[in-house]
């Protein structure tokens, strides 16, 4: 647009240097003659048009809907590795195994408190019945065959507790084998062979297969008004190779708090499916459009149909061959094209080029852009 502007204003300067620079001193009735029509200038001319929307991006990656970190249940020393990061993994598969030494010794131990714990339990039983005979022939008191009952209570369930305590030896055996979860991609691996790890301390970190999301860092002028829609563009063509080239997202979530570093929101954008899923970590430009703040009627006109005299700005309205000041706010400037606050309707014609060397009710001769 801009070399097209160049060009039509070399033409306009030129029209000006034949009809001369000056402006006209007669204000009355628009010439007739043709030596005086000769003597009015030329005018570029634009239109009126609305201003669109405030439009602003955000960069951020695409990321899986749900990434799990992983880790032991139980403490121990990492005995194999098998797996890396970027592998791909089936829910279930062994990714990283513990020395069973110690789960191994456990496990025996509790067993044989077990057993202890039945032999305690049935001899405890028996005595209660051979006491409860006893109490029958009047040959046992009352208070001993009290006691063998609440002995043999407490045995049955120091019994209980021996087993569920055998049944933790036995998972923490199972434990010792750290499995996928879920099917997906091992995004990264921590823990190596020999290290010693504490329960829950993540050694790997999986990212499920399923939806994939992009996650933008908001800064904080733009998160009270963040939009949920927004339009979505792979970079570096990292799309599907015959898929469309942008996607609308839908945000899913914002983070309840600023990172305290960074002090932006965290928030995350649903990605639709596409042809070609497209790899975790890629970059993605986010467009959006928010509304504007502030009130009254938005429109753009080129930037050299702004002019300012001390009065503040206006522009030049051309009606009927003459050209009459309309005084406008000034908003703000988008490249070579200015942001006014303005009550003219969109469509009305303005002079865009040459405005510093007119006068109110002059009159002129169109060329338009």
């Amino acid at each position: 647009m801009s070399t097209r502007i160049n060009r039509i204003g070399a033409v306009f300067v030129a029209a000006l240097l034949g009809s001369g620079c000056g402006p006209s001193t007669d204000e009355s009735a628009v010439p007739t003659a043709e030596s005086d029509r000769e003597s009015v200038p030329w005018v570029l001319s634009a239109r009126v048009e609305p201003a669109p929307n405030s439009v602003w991006t955000l960069t951020g990656t695409v990321r899986a809907r749900h990434e799990i970190p992983l880790s032991f249940r139980i403490g121990g020393e990492i005995q194999a590795r098998l797996v890396d990061a970027g592998v791909r993994v089936e829910a279930g598969d062994i990714l990283f195994r513990l020395d069973p030494r110690d789960v191994t010794q456990q496990r025996l131990a509790t067993e044989a408190t077990v057993a202890s714990a039945r032999a305690e339990h049935e001899n405890a039983e028996r005595e209660r019945d051979r006491l409860g005979d006893l109490l029958v022939k009047r040959l046992a008191s009352e208070q001993d065959h009290d006691r063998a009952v609440t002995a043999a209570r407490a045995a049955e369930q120091r019994l209980v507790a021996a087993e569920a305590t055998l049944e933790q030896a036995r998972n923490a055996i199972l434990y010792a084998d750290l499995v996928a979860p879920a099917t997906g991609v091992i995004l990264d691996v921590d823990g190596q062979v020999g290290q010693v790890v504490s329960p829950s301390q993540a050694v790997a970190r999986l990212a499920e297969d399923g939806p994939r999301e992009i996650e933008v860092q908001v800064p904080e002028a733009r998160r009270v008004d963040l939009p949920t829609e927004a339009t979505a563009r792979l970079a570096n063509g990292a799309g599907p190779a015959n898929g469309p080239a942008s996607a609308q997202v839908t945000l899913r979530e914002i983070a309840g708090s600023a990172d305290p570093l960074s002090r932006t929101w965290r928030a995350r954008y649903r990605l639709p499916e596409l042809p070609s899923e497209p790899g975790l970590g890629t970059t993605v430009t986010l467009t959006f459009e928010t509304a504007r703040g502030v009130s009254g009627p938005i429109a753009r006109v080129p930037l050299g149909a702004i002019l300012e005299r001390g009065e503040g700005p206006l522009i030049w309205r051309i009606a009927g061959g003459r050209v009459e000041p309309e005084p406008v706010e000034l908003i703000g400037i988008v490249g070579e094209l200015a942001e006014i606050r303005t009550d003219l309707a969109p469509g009305t014609p303005v002079v865009a080029l040459g405005a510093h060397l007119l006068l109110p009710g002059q009159a002129v001769r169109v060329l338009e852009r």
